[in-house]
């Protein structure tokens, strides 16, 4: 669980907006936008939630 910095709500990881950008995942909050989080992708192409 994670808490966006912005709008203080609580999150799960399956609550937060992923969007693929080339070899990074960027993760943000689904009320606010605020960028929680980017990450390097390994491996394969994970599965992400394209909900906006």
């Amino acid at each position: 669980m994670t808490t966006c910095k912005q709008c203080k709500r609580e999150l799960d990881a399956e609550d937060l907006v992923r969007h693929e950008l080339e070899r990074s995942v960027v993760v943000h909050c689904p009320d606010c936008g605020c960028l929680v989080g980017r990450y390097n992708r390994h491996g394969d192409n994970p599965k992400t939630d394209l909900r906006r």
